[in-house]
């Protein structure tokens, strides 16, 4: 449907808090007046990690899947590792994560796993 964003975004902002910390509603993605997005305004997984292996496959990726499985709708997450923030756009579709520009590439500097490379 297309209201599912929407409703998704608002369940997400509702329900999500106590698992990544402070939400905002927001629209779908900068430039689309669409609403159905979530700002996470500090990621608290992504925080307390530092690691962009833990965001990518403890959450990014699984999550992504999970909406699009599940509730048919798809999602596109933009985690910002320098400001700890993630942008979630319901309704829209994500890169495959090799060219997804929001991922830098290599480890995070600040990432424990950095010096053995297993980000």
């Amino acid at each position: 449907s297309k209201h599912s964003p929407v409703i998704l975004a608002w369940f997400t902002h509702v329900l999500l808090g106590f698992l990544v910390g402070r939400t905002t509603m927001t629209q779908r993605a900068p430039g689309n007046s669409r609403p159905g997005g979530v700002l996470v305004e500090r990621c608290s997984v992504l925080e307390s990690s530092n690691c962009k292996g833990v965001c990518m496959r403890m959450c990014k990726i699984p999550t992504e899947k999970f909406f699009s499985e599940n509730w048919g709708t798809p999602l596109h997450m933009s985690p910002n590792f320098e400001t700890y923030q993630c942008q979630l756009s319901f309704g829209n579709v994500p890169p495959d994560p090799a060219t997804d520009p929001t991922l830098p590439q290599g480890c995070l500097k600040q990432c424990p796993r950095a010096p053995i490379g297993e980000c």
